[in-house]
């Protein structure tokens, strides 16, 4: 790989802003090879070893984040007249984005990176990967509901053969779909004239939401993680 100046590096893992970098050369927190360098010193990122603060900073060509979504923000990287997911994460929405799209008032696992690669991959329609939420509805679920083994069918046409209920209580529920239609679930609900009240999702193909993540919070995803995340392709 070619070399690159040593802010680039630093920008591109940890979203540090120019003037923070500039902070730490001028400090003389940033080493390379255990040498303090000047601005523009340029290093090889698979052999020089970049430290700040005595702390080595390893190069990642992709990296991966569990995010527990709140509801009131939009899965997009900008929007003119919502609040995005980005307004509140430390991370540079020019080179990130979310796999997939949670609706605004949904809560729960979102995955975001800079891989678009596995994003495609995990999206694609034909791979099939399983999406469980946890709904509750406005209304108890009717017999004809917990006993249903048809296929959905919405106004429209569309056609849902494939998902898995799994019941809690009477109005809460943990639904398995395999698709990603607009509004899915609450059109699966509305069949039975249920609305949905509360959504959030718990786990996106293997990968579970870390129950320890508050509403809010985002994490990088450990080498395991991302391991059972790569076993969906």
């Amino acid at each position: 790989m070619s070399k690159i100046r040593v802010e680039k590096y630093i920008s591109d893992i940890l979203e540090y802003s120019r003037s923070d970098i500039k902070k730490l050369i001028s400090k003389k927190r940033l080493k390379v090879n255990e040498k303090i360098v000047e601005k523009g010193y340029k290093i090889d990122p698979y052999l020089d070893k970049v430290y700040i603060d005595n702390k080595e900073i390893k190069y990642e060509k992709f990296r991966y984040y569990m995010f527990n979504k709140p509801s009131g923000f939009v899965c997009a990287n900008k929007d003119d007249n919502e609040a995005v997911v980005f307004d509140i994460l430390n991370l540079n929405k020019d080179k990130y984005f979310t796999f997939g799209r949670l609706d605004k008032d949904t809560e729960g696992l979102l995955i975001i990176s800079n891989d678009g690669q596995m994003s495609h991959k995990l999206l694609s329609p034909k791979n099939h990967v399983p999406k469980k939420y946890f709904v509750k509805t406005d209304k108890p679920f009717p017999n004809e509901l917990i006993n249903f083994k048809d296929s959905f069918i919405f106004s429209d046409g569309t056609k849902i053969d494939k998902y898995k209920f799994e019941f809690i209580d009477n109005k809460s529920c943990y639904l398995t779909i395999y698709e990603g239609k607009f509004h899915q679930i609450k059109k699966m609900m509305g069949v039975f004239n249920l609305g949905v009240i509360y959504l959030k999702r718990v786990m996106f193909g293997k990968l579970s939401l870390d129950p320890n993540l508050k509403l809010g919070e985002i994490r990088q995803l450990s080498e395991e993680e991302i391991k059972l995340m790569q076993e969906q392709n």
